[in-house]
């Protein structure tokens, strides 16, 4: 009967081979994320002086496609409506928010930034340590988490999760 002896370090030769395969791999799962990543929206306002304060207040605000804009109440929507201190809105003129006095006669619009989340998407380097390789694509920004899994606001508004790195992980293993 033959004897295998496998040489002493053939393992972590071998992660070191296939490391750059693995990082390919990695590197197609950011491409598919960037793929299936929300752009952002921007609140901007026509920037003349019959803007109301709290758009004023909202101009420039960046959100991801897939949530909401934050914008101040105004007093009439607190008193009469039961809106807290801020109102949840998709666009200008939202409907869904609650909102009367942050919609009539609003001239804002939002302005769609397509790259906003998938410019956050990056592949870093592989790590090999002994025989395991590790590479890592990651989202790193100030929205990308809820941009991913979405959140809930005050008054049960939801905002789905876009699962745009689930769905470039999912994508990738099932061509591999």
């Amino acid at each position: 009967m033959a004897k295998f002896h496998v040489e002493p370090g053939l393992e972590e030769k071998l992660a070191a081979l296939i490391a750059p395969k693995i990082y390919e791999i990695a590197r197609e799962v950011e491409r598919q994320a960037k793929v299936f990543a929300p752009p952002t929206k921007k609140w901007v306002t026509v920037a003349d002086d019959k803007v109301r304060p709290t758009h004023i207040a909202a101009h420039g605000q960046e959100v991801p496609a897939n949530l909401r804009f934050k914008i101040n109440s105004m007093q009439w929507d607190r008193d009469h409506r039961g809106v807290g201190p801020l109102t949840y809105m998709k666009a200008p003129r939202d409907e869904s928010s609650r909102a009367v006095a942050n919609l009539k006669n609003c001239r804002c619009h939002a302005r769609t930034i397509p790259d906003g989340i998938s410019r956050h998407i990056n592949t870093r380097p592989p790590v090999v340590t002994g025989s395991t390789v590790t590479v890592k694509v990651v989202a790193v920004g100030e929205w990308v988490i809820p941009a991913e899994i979405g959140t809930v606001y005050p008054g049960n508004l939801e905002a789905k999760g876009a699962y745009y790195m689930a769905r470039a992980a999912a994508a990738v293993a099932a061509r591999h």
